[in-house]
């Protein structure tokens, strides 16, 4: 559940486990976060999501992953993605051939 006013951000996180897969089976988490949200970038608040997602155990490889494919998919417009990738100095190969005409 998301709370979300003027200054700040209220994110509550129910966490259970399948404990029919599990090894060792952990209770139900809660975790709360809470942040000033006064006059926030997209940045801050993908760093708010991107520490929820570590706190219910994502590695920063799945996190970087998961903002990649975000960010790079085909439901994308293909102009948005080439200047975000020229923005932070990425090479797309899907659309290298195009660049080289």
């Amino acid at each position: 559940m998301a709370h979300v006013n003027a200054n700040e951000l209220e994110l509550k996180l129910s966490v259970r486990y399948n404990r029919e897969y599990a090894l060792d089976p952990l209770p139900a988490h809660v975790f709360t976060f809470e942040a000033d949200m006064v006059d926030v970038s997209v940045h801050a608040w993908f760093e708010v999501f991107q520490n929820v997602l570590r706190a219910v155990g994502f590695s920063e490889g799945n996190i970087m992953a998961g903002a990649c494919q975000l960010a790079f998919n085909e439901y994308r417009d293909p102009a948005d993605m080439k200047k975000v990738a020229a923005e932070n100095d990425l090479t797309l190969n899907e659309f290298k051939d195009d660049d080289e005409d």
